[in-house]
């Protein structure tokens, strides 16, 4: 006799309902020490292979591109490195935008280590600028740019380039001004900054009001490595100074 589709399926079903359940009746271990008991011996080629990587890399990371006059840190409400960054955007957007650019914006901790004084090499540059953050020209209405600085009161300053004057009081913006000149709010500004600020991160909610947004590829500290092998071809050294763009009156 031929069983029916309906009755495979129930006898299968039967079948698997009766299998045994499982359950953990008792757990057990040691502590093993990770030590170099568990190495192997290196594969001789490819620890040549890798090796010869490190040797490449070594070179490129220790090569000297530059001379730093004093160390630069960075922090609030404004740093030599901070506005040593934000001055290198705005002399780029300058250089790539019709018209040159209005403002550089950068957020402090977008740096990860201090600038040595001395001889600057590609690794220093690399533990500075960690992040692969790119290159980012906004569009920028007036009335959200002031928002952009409204925040920048809040949280006690960031990078902005030396063109700005920005007077902060008890947390609010007592004035701020672009190049001598009042924030027209009708007006539309050309902003650079990074693509981690134009998508609204680390307070810059404003910039998703952007009218436009150009995103270059142009990694930061690719551009920040350029620019220090340019002045350095020129016999320009790299230096920074405070000259009170932002100031904090509590």
């Amino acid at each position: 006799m031929k069983l029916s589709t309906i009755g495979i399926a129930l006898a299968a079903m039967i079948l698997f309902s009766c299998k045994p359940s499982y359950r953990i009746t008792e757990m057990s271990g040691t502590l093993a020490e990770m030590n170099a008991s568990f190495d192997t011996p290196p594969h001789p080629a490819m620890h040549a292979l890798v090796q010869s990587y490190k040797t490449q890399l070594d070179e490129k990371m220790n090569e000297v591109i530059g001379n730093v006059l004093q160390a630069m840190d960075y922090g609030r409400p404004e740093s030599l490195l901070t506005n040593f960054t934000s001055d290198v955007m705005k002399a780029y957007g300058d250089e790539h935008l019709p018209g040159g650019a209005d403002v550089a914006v950068m957020n402090v901790h977008g740096h990860r280590a201090a600038m040595p004084a001395g001889k600057i090499t590609v690794g220093n540059l690399y533990e500075i600028y960690s992040f692969d953050n790119a290159i980012t020209f906004l569009e920028l209405k007036g009335s959200d740019l002031k928002r952009i600085f409204d925040a920048y009161a809040r949280i006690g300053g960031a990078g902005i380039s030396s063109n700005v004057s920005l007077s902060i009081e008890k947390r609010r913006v007592e004035k701020v001004t672009i190049d001598g000149e009042a924030i027209d709010e009708e007006r539309i500004y050309r902003i650079v900054t990074l693509d981690y600020l134009a998508e609204g991160n680390d307070n810059m909610a404003a910039f998703r009001n952007a009218i436009s947004v150009t995103h270059t590829g142009v990694i930061l500290r690719d551009m920040m490595i350029d620019y220090v092998k340019e002045e350095s071809r020129r016999g320009n050294p790299i230096c920074s100074t405070l000259d009170g763009r932002i100031t904090i009156t509590n």
